[in-house]
């Protein structure tokens, strides 16, 4: 038996998680391509595609004790409804085979903006196609384990790598052209470490928690505030950044902020932007 396996081991968020996992026991990671050796860690790598039916019964085969889904696709990226909502079915029905601690993390993205700051339980209503992938992703975690925790987070961060979207404003202000940034856009931004030490204690020690919980950033920042601080901290000149807005945006989410009652109850870290950077 496995003590944990850990989807989405070709991500973001992984190059935190898996290290950080394979200080708790033995680790197994899914994902169709190879994660790179500092992602993979002491992990043994298990090439699997979560759209397919077969995989299933390859997390069947593995007995994992707890499973963290962290795998998902970004907005834009034009395969949200499969990956998302799919893939989490997929990981569902294994673990409700195998008896497996299941945790999924989602997104804030679940929320429509409108009435913030949203708590642990509050009912999703997306306003996006990515938001609705995600929110049927939850349903279907959440109808085939009922003990499962489903983990809505923020944007999430590291001071290990840059992130897909901080690095493309990077390459964009280094060429010399100007960035806007939205000034009415609320996030919470979320600290990899922390996040991933939040999933592992959900996992491996928290286990008879259920349902939806908070976990990002204490500290509620504008889109603009916060690729400010991320950029600056990478060394980026940050003075062509303009500030703009996302409230003509179709289907743009605006004040996302959260509250973390589950979290603070728990211990669960939460540290803000400025505590992580300073």
């Amino acid at each position: 038996m496995t003590d944990l396996l850990v989807t989405g081991a070709s991500g973001y968020l992984a190059h935190r998680l898996i290290p950080l996992a394979c200080q708790r026991g033995e680790v197994v990671v899914l994902s169709r391509s190879e994660p790179d050796a500092a992602t993979r860690a002491n992990a043994r790598w298990v090439g699997a595609d979560l759209l397919e039916e077969s995989t299933v019964d390859v997390i069947i085969g593995l007995r994992p004790r707890a499973i963290i889904n962290a795998a998902a696709t970004n907005p834009g990226s034009g395969h949200s409804f499969a990956t998302n909502v799919m893939g989490a079915a997929h990981v569902a029905r294994a673990a409700s085979r195998t008896g497996s601690r299941l945790v999924h993390v989602s997104s804030d993205i679940v929320h429509s903006g409108q009435a913030a700051p949203y708590g642990d339980d509050a009912e999703p209503d997306p306003v996006n196609d990515y938001g609705r992938s995600k929110a049927d992703g939850e349903a279907s975690i959440l109808a085939a384990v009922p003990e499962a925790v489903v983990v809505r987070t923020s944007l999430i961060y590291s001071l290990e790598r840059m992130d897909r979207g901080t690095a493309g404003f990077a390459d964009r202000l280094r060429a010399g052209e100007s960035l806007s940034l939205w000034a009415d856009a609320i996030r919470q931004p979320v600290y990899a470490d922390a996040l991933s030490e939040a999933l592992l204690i959900l996992a491996l020690d928290a286990v008879g928690e259920r349902g939806t919980i908070n976990v990002a950033g204490e500290q509620a920042l504008s889109r603009a505030e916060f690729g400010r601080r991320l950029l600056a901290h990478w060394g980026v000149d940050t003075s062509r950044i303009t500030e703009g807005t996302a409230l003509d945006v179709a289907g743009q989410p605006l004040d996302l902020a959260m509250r973390f009652d589950r979290a603070r109850s728990l211990g669960l870290p939460i540290p803000g932007v400025a505590d992580v950077l300073g």
